[in-house]
């Protein structure tokens, strides 16, 4: 029997600059996948390799980078788990266009194209959900171009912005106005999230020490003044 498609509109992921997914059709997509784990620092794939399948992400966290025509890294985004990834090359039998490597221990699922087109023909919403992740992947694209055109206050503000509608945690009893970010992420990776040199991303974070925004402890983030930053987000065209 033909499984109906939905037409409900899945909640997006809360960052651009997360990937990650839940629910029945994932579950649904990744038990068509052979089971795979990876050391921290392995890679999934290689920016210009090839490959008919895709992958997704049962437990851990991937990183996604690609490196430009001048030698510069650019990490467009972190998955987690539920994400999957590959599926353009998967698809188009193109080149993958960026390089994915566990940054913990993780485990995947790797899922042929012969097997979900298959199971797509009795479950025709496995196909509308990879449409779907891959027009995600577009408008995370979208958001890098846009950021090359923002000053680095800009561009700062809105990577913490996210990362605390991903990762933000209540600290200090005011789960409301302040957020601890449970990842650690440095400096350095920060800067490459959004184009930036680390001196300069390291300039804007002090800057937002200074006006009371954030406050540093050891390597974690604490937002301090979650409305302001929001405002800061809001005021950011993109």
């Amino acid at each position: 029997m033909t499984r109906s498609t939905s037409t409900a509109v899945p909640t997006p992921t809360v960052s651009p600059f997360l990937l990650a997914e839940t629910g029945a059709v994932s579950r649904r997509i990744e038990a068509l996948g052979v089971a795979r784990t990876l050391r921290t620092g392995e890679h999934l794939y290689r920016q210009g390799d090839t490959s008919a399948t895709f992958h997704v992400i049962v437990r851990g966290r991937v990183r996604i980078h690609m490196v430009r025509p001048d030698g510069t890294v650019r990490v467009i985004s972190w998955a987690e788990p539920g994400a999957s990834l590959g599926e353009g090359p998967c698809f188009d039998g193109a080149p993958h266009p960026v390089t994915a490597a566990a940054v913990v221990p993780t485990e995947i699922r790797s899922i042929g194209r012969d097997a979900l087109i298959e199971a797509a023909r009795e479950d025709p919403e496995l196909l509308v959900e990879v449409v779907r992740r891959v027009a995600h992947k577009q408008r995370v694209l979208h958001l890098h171009v846009c950021l090359d055109g923002l000053p680095a206050r800009e561009r700062v503000a809105l990577l913490l912005g996210h990362l605390v509608e991903a990762y933000g945690e209540g600290a200090l009893g005011a789960p409301t106005t302040q957020a601890r970010l449970s990842v650690r992420p440095p400096v350095d990776e920060l800067a490459l999230m959004v184009g930036l040199t680390r001196v300069t991303t390291s300039r804007e974070l002090s800057r937002l020490v200074a006006e009371g925004v954030l406050r540093k402890d050891g390597r974690s983030i604490v937002v301090r003044d979650l409305p302001s930053l929001r405002r800061r987000v809001d005021a950011v065209a993109v």
